[in-house]
């Protein structure tokens, strides 16, 4: 319909096949359409295609840690403005949203999945914050990850 507003897109970047697909699904309606893909590379070409309101990360991919590919993607114009957040076993608590960034631990509860993902999704209509902001966001949580 002309002047509607479609929902931006959410991209998941996780390894693990079944929770790539519960991700997914669990997040089908809740914005646009749901893209997923299992590695830094694929999160990358993506990124280059598209723009995204919300990208899941998990923590450890193949190819990447994921707070290296989300410092990639938050340097690159069409992921500036997309919301980011870790969904990672080796978290014990959520990660509350800071300049774009949050994180929640495996297994995730589907409430603060959505939650999240509203959060990020509003954080990404609003005015961004800037790259050095989500780039500390990034080193801080990073931190959390390794220490965890």
């Amino acid at each position: 319909m002309p002047g509607v507003d479609m929902p931006p897109p959410i991209l998941i970047v996780e390894d693990d096949e079944l929770v790539r697909s519960f991700l997914a699904r669990a997040l089908t309606g809740v914005a646009g359409d749901v893209e997923a893909c299992g590695s830094g590379a694929e999160a990358t070409r993506a990124v280059t295609r598209s723009r995204f309101g919300a990208i899941l990360l998990d923590g450890l991919l193949p190819d990447i840690h994921g707070v290296d590919l989300a410092r990639q993607l938050a340097a690159h114009p069409n992921g500036a403005d997309s919301g980011i957040c870790f969904v990672s076993g080796s978290l014990r608590r959520p990660m509350p949203l800071r300049a774009g960034v949050s994180a929640l631990p495996k297994p995730v509860r589907l409430r603060e999945l959505t939650d999240g993902v509203r959060q990020l999704l509003e954080w990404h209509r609003s005015a961004p914050g800037n790259l050095a902001d989500r780039l500390a966001a990034l080193d801080m949580l990073g931190a959390e990850l390794l220490v965890s």
